[in-house]
């Protein structure tokens, strides 16, 4: 107890502490920002001239109009030649005042910061909404599921990224603290990340990486940020060329990782969370990767700057708390399907806006194009969100909107509940013409058999006579059909016959609204399934009938199917009747036993008891079945037990001399074969107690290589010629054989050798491990 409570004070600590960090880097990056401007020129000497060779986007530079060309005459009064920045790192770093020329003019400039909206969009309200989106989220994990090792490092995660983006834009500062932090930043963010999607996909039994290479991450990673904070000089250079590589790789390992384990598991629940990951990694990542940090690597300078990559870092946040708490948060994967198809529609209707808004005003869409697109742009967002707030609102009050929805439910589900016991086309009729009457404005429906000659026939003959001058259409179309007279439906088409669903519409009639429609089709798809199971039902029937006849016809397959299902049937007879049958019978015993102690009339005392010892000879014989039709022995592995309380039973119950020999079986052996061999002891052992009158009874069982032999000998009458029928059965001698023969086994009758009387029987068994198999 004490134990668990000093672990809760320390993560807490550590989480208060982790967020007073966070908090404070990112009120000193928002300080530097607000304070310092960006200024924002790169240089390059020209014939002992400092020139402007570039113009970083959204600075001061660009705000002051400095051109590429320009030569820099002085920074903050000095000589540009002797600034250190312009010397060592050929830009201009921390300055107030600027001197320039252009042709023969030489401007002087004040650097303040007054930077322009989409300066301070990119600096300043981009990273300040990615903060604020990472500290949120950590919170709520905090205070959700803070106990999970998944969430924990979830929330590492998001602290150490949280601040990235104020760190690049006090890095266009040259600020010391981003100077050193941004590695941190960019090298713990993946590690992290790594770790946790690791943690998270063990759950289901995948291994995105091994533990060995999660710590030479971590150890790579602890020594480019010790060699970047305290080894690497960076006073204004915010080139950072061993965290880039160390990105890459981790981007592209995590990259094969996820499509490596997407191949795994892309048929379970977790394939869909990987499209998920990978959506919003593409989203996040793939601009900083691809745009910046891949030309930096190699060519030395990026596409783009860095600040068109960060608007879409915040998708990182997103996304990784959307798959820890999707069970918390709405379902994105329904919200993702419809959104095609809302943007379909929303865009047509801000086509229709656009168009009327056009011609009432009388204006053409040159004269004002930008005022025209954000009108559309605004048309078009406002389509999305009323159609995604309809659906919501639809499902809400759906109950008020279709009161009948449910009630029309209930009915398909009764429909199919009921065909499970019904197995005859009448008893489907029966079925789909009440489920049509409670539920549409229908007169009446009928099933009608249709011949290839058009003669139609009704499956139920007490169908009402109205239905009888109805049009019946039976094409080989199953779409729904529908006329001013009622509705025709074909539900199977077969060689034979045709089963159409015919109804008729209620006089004075009306058109079905969408719901009733919905309510029929579905109604017809399910009468389709059930009817062509009936059919496929009948078809194996009839086919098992046939073969029925001659046991020998069945294959061996079948033939083993159709004794486990025996069996089954055996177990679920077996314990229905322990469960049932016996303790009924032993609950009234118990009943009896309280009632006599109440009674004191002897003869009534006398005849309950009697009645008591009855039920309870009664429970004691279904026990004695139930071990005959279940010997649990051999279900759960102990053959030589269950074979020694069947001689026992035989010897108390017969009147002849059993004499057995029955070798040592395999541990090989599978349970199918083991209970072969039980169920042809039990049965040739129950014929001699009931038929053979036999004195002497002997049984051997020996196991040779890959088979086994049972010899079975009597001395009694033997078998009449009727004794064996060629019709398949799963009990009696004919059961025997079938089951033997269905393990690749032979049968063998005769008699004795000396006496030529008796009954001998050798059954050969292949118990090999192709067999077993």
């Amino acid at each position: 107890m004490i134990k668990n409570i000093w672990q809760q004070w320390r993560r807490s600590i550590l989480f208060l502490a982790a967020l007073t960090y966070s908090l404070v880097l990112a009120g000193h990056f928002m300080a530097v920002i607000l304070d310092r401007p960006y200024v924002g020129i790169y240089t390059v000497q020209e014939n002992n001239q400092i020139k402007v060779r570039s113009v970083a986007p959204f600075s001061w530079a660009e705000s002051a109009d400095i051109r590429a060309g320009d030569r820099i005459v002085s920074v903050d009064g000095r000589r540009a030649g002797d600034n250190r920045n312009i010397s060592n790192f050929g830009m201009v770093g921390q300055a107030k005042q600027i001197t320039v020329a252009r042709e023969n003019s030489v401007y002087s400039l004040q650097i303040d910061n007054g930077t322009s909206e989409w300066a301070l969009l990119f600096y300043l309200i981009i990273p300040l909404a990615f903060f604020t989106a990472c500290f949120v989220a950590v919170l709520f994990l905090y205070l959700r599921k803070e106990s999970s090792p998944v969430v924990r490092i979830l929330i590492a995660l998001l602290i150490t990224v949280s601040p990235v983006l104020f760190e690049m834009s006090a890095n266009a500062r040259h600020d010391s603290w981003s100077l050193r932090l941004t590695s941190v930043a960019i090298v713990f963010t993946l590690i992290f990340l790594v770790h946790f999607l690791r943690n998270y996909f063990s759950v289901c039994g995948c291994l995105l990486v091994s533990n060995w290479l999660l710590v030479c991450l971590y150890l790579c990673g602890s020594l480019i940020v010790i060699n970047s904070c305290f080894f690497t000089s960076r006073e204004v250079s915010a080139y950072y060329q061993q965290e880039l590589v160390f990105s890459v790789f981790v981007f592209g390992l995590l990259c094969i990782q996820l499509t490596r384990l997407y191949y795994q598991i892309r048929a379970s629940e977790y394939g869909r969370i990987i499209h998920l990951l990978m959506a919003g990694f593409f989203l996040a990542l793939f601009p900083f990767i691809a745009l910046y940090a891949l030309p930096n690597m190699f060519v030395g300078t990026s596409l783009v700057p860095v600040e068109w990559t960060t608007p879409w870092m915040i998708m990182l946040p997103v996304t990784l708390c959307y798959i820890v708490l999707s069970s918390a948060l709405i379902d994105m994967s329904f919200y993702i399907g419809q959104f095609g198809y809302y943007c379909a529609l929303s865009f047509a209707i801000t086509l229709l806006i656009l168009i009327s808004f056009l011609g009432l005003v009388q204006r053409h869409i040159t004269e004002s194009p930008a005022d025209v697109a954000r009108l559309g742009a605004l048309c078009f967002i406002l389509g999305l969100i009323i159609f995604y707030i309809k659906e919501y609102t639809d499902y809400y009050f759906s109950k008020y909107l279709h009161p009948k929805k449910k009630e029309r439910q209930a009915t398909l589900n009764q429909f199919l509940q009921k065909s499970k016991t019904e197995y005859t086309l009448r008893h489907v009729d029966l079925m789909l013409r009440r489920a049509v009457l409670s539920q549409l404005p229908v007169e009446e429906a009928v099933l009608f058999l249709v011949s290839p000659k058009g003669r139609l026939r009704q499956v139920n003959k007490n169908a009402p006579l109205l239905m009888r001058h109805m049009s019946v259409i039976a094409e080989n179309d199953f779409d729904l059909k529908k006329s001013n007279s009622g509705f025709t439906a074909l539900l199977k088409d077969d060689r034979s016959n045709k089963v159409v669903l015919v109804g008729k519409w209620m006089k004075p009639g009306r058109s079905l609204t969408l719901d009733e429609n919905m309510w029929l089709e579905t109604l017809v798809s399910y009468a389709r399934v059930v009817i062509d199971n009936l059919y496929k039902t009948e078809g194996l029937m009839q086919a098992f009938h046939h073969l029925e006849n001659n046991r020998k016809r069945i294959p061996h397959a079948m033939n083993r199917w159709l004794f486990s299902i025996s069996e089954q049937e055996r177990a679920h007879l077996s314990r229905d009747m322990h469960d049932t049958n016996i303790q009924d019978q032993l609950a009234i015993a118990r009943e009896i036993d309280a009632a006599v102690k109440k009674i004191r009339h002897p003869e009534t005392v006398r005849r309950l008891s009697y009645i008591r010892e009855r039920m309870l000879d009664n429970a004691e014989e279904m026990r004695k079945m139930i071990r005959e039709w279940y010997p649990a022995d051999i279900f759960n592995g102990r053959w030589g037990s269950a074979l020694d309380v069947l001689f026992q039973r035989v010897n108390l119950l017969a009147d002849f001399h059993l004499e057995t020999h029955v070798a040592d079986i395999p541990r090989s052996l599978s349970k199918e074969v083991i209970l072969c061999l039980y169920r042809a002891i039990q049965e040739l052992l129950s014929n001699a107690v009931k038929h053979a009158q036999a004195s002497r009874v002997r049984l051997h069982l020996v196991f040779e290589g890959g088979s086994c032999l049972l010899h079975y000998q009597d001395d009694g009458k033997g078998l009449g010629k009727t004794a064996i029928d060629p019709f398949f059965s799963t009990t009696g001698l004919t059961g025997l054989i079938s089951r033997v023969e269905g393990l690749g086994g032979n049968v063998t009758f005769g008699t004795m050798e000396k006496t030529a009387e008796g009954l001998s029987v050798q059954i050969h068994l292949p118990v090999n491990d192709k067999m077993n198999d």
